[in-house]
């Protein structure tokens, strides 16, 4: 699903109105579909306040309040800037019947209009939609303080108030709305974090706008949705054997931390591969051997419980890289200058897709220079604290330009890069395109949970997924095992193991 900045959705709204359908016409559809969809939460005897602004955002609230009201249902307007500007909502201003809806201005009457808003059952916000930058006034800012403070059940249209469509920026009061009724598409706003907090429970609305014209520009930001989800993953041909479903070799674990090595060859088996071998250190042969039932064991020589670099080491693997279909090389290998000599020769070696994460990524931080001498591709899944090493940024700048640092490392070093967070990014050095993943929650954060992730990408690779593919698939299933599997357990007490069930019932959904 395409993500349109707010210069992209003028552009495409533009477009439409040059082929047939006006303006006019595209604010009253958007303000009937969000109708029909408050409609839905409106009880009997509700008290419905739709607080408008003075732009097209108010125009829709407009259309909204003659909606409801001609349907029986009660309604007040505030009007939270006075009498609206923009030409279309004028418009509909003057089509509202003012013996069916009262309409209260914030700035001639503040005491009606506060006890309006903090009596009501539902709050529409409409006061500014994708067109809103830096801060409100004062006046504004009021009106979001008693939005906010409302028991009301709020429901934003397109955007919240005081939120910014393109970057994610939330001012201090912005509203926090319980729904957010997207207009035609997501915008970044609804993905980007803070302004995604504010949105609540998303609804994209249709409003009749042709692929002709969403077809006119071309959004770099993406997401998915189940059924793109679907209709991504490998097809699995009843007549097809375990080798057609693709070998994951996890170059994992060491004594202190074989729990890593378990959570990502377990998660490459539950996300589809046919077959997993698990390299490790000796050591840690009892915990895996007692753990893994399904999953092919390679116990290797070690130093101090990690991995050794010698050739003994590197001519057992050997043949195991030439016969996998996907490599996931780093969680729980821990840091020496073995683990780093033998991730490079695993770089070196392999010709198949390699997923290099956890400590994996730590060893190329010393020289990226190995990545220019790679011939297969390669998938690296940094949390910010990892992307730092690999920068030399600050965890606080990499927060702040998540994307375009995601973005130019991908194009850079020629690797797909997912930067993990509460809105992992996946970018590629191939395509323009950048995914910005939706599911998920903060359960995920804690140990073993990045090992599984890495796991799913591996399976998804070995299963034939280009590498862009697979670690935005890879993202949005491991986010949303988290998701369906939170109702039973608490969020403090997820255990990363628990993300198995998750994957298997997110594939289960998938096959229904």
């Amino acid at each position: 699903m395409k993500i349109y900045t707010a210069d992209e959705i003028r552009f495409v709204e533009e477009r439409e109105n040059e082929i047939g359908m006006e303006f006019l016409r595209l604010m009253e559809n958007a303000g009937a579909a969000c109708a029909k969809r408050v409609e839905k939460f409106v009880k009997k005897e509700s008290s419905v306040v739709i607080v408008c602004g003075k732009g097209k955002n108010g125009g829709d609230g407009f259309v909204i309040a003659r909606k409801l009201a001609e349907v029986g249902i009660r309604i007040k307007v505030v009007l939270a800037q006075g009498a609206p500007l923009a030409h279309d909502a004028i418009e509909m201003y003057h089509k509202v019947d003012p013996s069916l809806v009262e309409i209260i201005r914030f700035d001639w009457d503040a005491d009606l209009a506060e006890n309006a808003i903090e009596n009501a059952d539902i709050i529409v916000d409409c006061i500014f939609g994708i067109g809103f930058h830096g801060e409100p006034d004062s006046a504004c800012e009021e009106v979001f303080k008693l939005i906010n403070c409302s028991t009301a059940t709020v429901i934003a249209v397109d955007v919240p108030s005081g939120v910014d469509t393109d970057t994610g920026y939330a001012c201090k009061y912005a509203v926090s709305a319980d729904v957010t009724l997207a207009i035609t598409t997501l915008k970044p706003a609804h993905v980007l974090f803070p302004a995604r907090e504010k949105c609540g429970k998303i609804f994209v609305l249709d409003i009749g706008i042709s692929e002709e014209s969403l077809s006119s520009v071309s959004p770099r930001l993406e997401t998915l949705n189940m059924e793109e989800l679907f209709e991504t993953l490998p097809n699995r041909d009843l007549k097809a054997h375990k080798n057609d479903f693709g070998h994951v070799l996890c170059i994992a674990g060491s004594r202190n931390m074989p729990g890593a090595a378990c959570l990502c060859s377990g998660a490459a088996c539950v996300a589809g591969a046919g077959l997993t071998t698990v390299a490790f250190p000796e050591s840690a042969y009892a915990s895996l051997a007692t753990n893994m039932r399904e999953i092919m064991l390679l116990p290797l020589p070690e130093i101090d419980g990690k991995l050794a670099a010698t050739v003994q080491c590197m001519s057992a693997l050997h043949p195991y890289i030439s016969k996998a279909d996907a490599v996931v090389i780093g969680p729980g290998l821990g840091q020496s200058e073995d683990v780093t000599e033998l991730v490079f020769e695993v770089l070196k070696l392999a010709k198949c897709p390699v997923v290099i994460d956890a400590d994996g990524l730590n060893a190329i931080a010393e020289d990226l220079s190995v990545l220019k001498g790679v011939s297969a591709p390669i998938v690296i899944t940094p949390h910010p604290g990892e992307m730092s090493r690999l920068t030399g940024l600050t965890v606080s700048e990499i927060e702040e330009n998540r994307e375009g640092i995601a973005e130019e490392f991908a194009k850079h070093h020629g690797v797909t890069v997912l930067l993990k967070g509460p809105a992992t990014v996946v970018a590629s050095p191939i395509t323009e395109d950048v995914y910005i993943n939706t599911t998920g929650n903060v359960a995920l954060a804690k140990g073993g949970s990045g090992d599984v992730l890495a796991g799913i990408i591996g399976s998804l690779l070995a299963q034939g997924l280009v590498p862009y593919d697979a670690a935005c698939c890879g993202a949005f299933i491991h986010g949303h095992a988290a998701d369906v599997v939170i109702g039973d357990t608490s969020v403090a007490g997820l255990r990363a193991s628990d993300l198995y069930e998750g994957v298997k019932r997110t594939y289960l959904e998938l096959e229904m």
